[in-house]
């Protein structure tokens, strides 16, 4: 395929059609690929992506049970009482006769003929022993089983992010481990002869602030960065550690765009790599790249900081999403608070803060600036042209802000 300069939207999704394209070449080799699914606990499993449908071994109630504290009861009253039942007990076989009640408590099986169970605030016990109240509805406050989870029937679909809930849930229906989707390793690599990796800088330099923060966004969308280093500026030393890279993702900053120490193009195209998005159209971020070369994908950024989490949040979380085998991530829509302009061509991305009005464009925001970022509850894309208060722009998620 020939690279060519993307709408944002549309460089999302080839970034995550990518992602699937990696996975599904690498499987293709069979056992060992590193794409294998891994077994693991549910405790393990949260946070995970599930390999395959996961299917309940059980009904979530196991029985029909008493959905508050009261009396089992059949037929109409008054009923005599019986021995009481609670939670934990083992379901009785002995069907309960007409006209008769026992106690039961929140969760407790109900025997085999209930035809309700009357909370304990809506009856009473007479002076002849029986409980007395009016009629009730059939079945009322009985959970029959299966009426959350069916036996058999599919809990998750593949692809699903296992959430404490979702664990929860199967664990209800008696799963005890499930199978899920490796987290494809990543690298990443700051490039620049300014940058320095501790202190304040001096003139002419910059601080590092990518090694250290880079990982934990590629984290947060479920990959597993094991390095993070800077190189210099140097077409050689680019190339290097882009060819010597055997990670799934391999993130670059900075070296996108087109001056004299600008090297990753020619790095990509010196080692052989195939360029698959040619920059995309938004500012800031525009000089942003995806490459594959084997089993490894690139994904480039420009060195200014706000353009590099730009490029991170838009290209990153599709492409590892893709990897992992979830669905692309929706896109909604946010209701702007006060006018945005943008009177320049192409969509202009900004942090944004939410306040009871709507959307309000947070302040400090160039593509050198992070302040901004810092405190925003996400991202939002404004056409050329601009958008008025009360119209409604697509945001993007900050995977830091779930």
């Amino acid at each position: 395929m020939t690279a060519v300069l993307l709408p944002w939207q549309a460089a999302r999704t080839e970034a995550h059609r990518q992602g699937v394209r990696l996975t599904t070449d690498l499987a293709a080799f069979g056992p060992g690929s590193g794409v294998d699914p891994l077994r693991l606990d549910l405790a393990a499993a949260i946070g995970r992506t599930l390999v395959g449908d996961l299917v309940a071994p059980g009904d979530v109630p196991g029985h029909d049970g008493a959905a508050m504290d009261g009396w089992a009861v059949a037929g109409d009253g008054p009923w005599t009482l019986g021995a009481g039942i609670v939670a934990g007990a083992v379901p009785s076989t002995e069907p309960l006769a007409a006209g008769h009640a026992r106690p039961i408590t929140t969760g407790a099986p109900v025997p085999p003929g209930t035809t309700a169970v009357v909370r304990s605030e809506d009856a009473a016990v007479d002076a002849d022993g029986r409980l007395v109240r009016h009629t009730p509805s059939d079945r009322r406050h009985v959970r029959p089983a299966g009426e959350e989870v069916a036996r058999h029937s599919t809990l998750f679909p593949a692809g699903t992010v296992l959430t404490p809930p979702r664990a929860a849930l199967a664990a209800a229906s008696g799963v005890d481990d499930v199978l899920v989707a490796p987290a494809p390793t990543a690298r990443v690599a700051v490039l620049g002869d300014e940058i320095v990796g501790a202190g304040v800088p001096r003139p002419g330099q910059v601080r590092d602030v990518f090694t250290h923060t880079l990982p934990t966004v590629l984290r947060a969308f479920g990959a597993d960065p094991i390095a993070a280093e800077r190189v210099s500026d140097d077409a050689d030393a680019t190339a290097t550690v882009l060819e010597a890279a055997q990670e799934r993702i391999v993130v670059t900053t900075g070296g996108t765009a087109g001056s004299s120490t600008d090297h990753v193009r020619g790095a990509l195209a010196r080692i052989g790599a195939e360029l698959l998005i040619d920059r995309v159209a938004v500012r800031p971020g525009r000089p942003m790249l995806l490459a594959r070369r084997g089993a490894t994908v690139y994904l480039c950024l420009p060195g200014n900081p706000m353009a590099a989490m730009v490029g991170a949040v838009l290209l990153g979380g599709p492409l590892v999403a893709g990897v992992l085998g979830r669905a692309p991530e929706p896109t909604g829509s946010v209701r702007l608070a006060v006018d945005v302009p943008n009177e320049r061509p192409g969509d202009l991305v900004l942090a944004y803060s939410d306040t009871s009005e709507g959307a309000v464009p947070a302040a400090h925001q160039t593509s050198a600036m992070l302040r901004g970022l810092a405190d925003a509850d996400g991202l939002m894309v404004v056409a050329s042209g601009g958008r008025l208060a009360g119209e409604a722009v697509p945001p993007v998620r900050l995977p830091w802000t779930r």
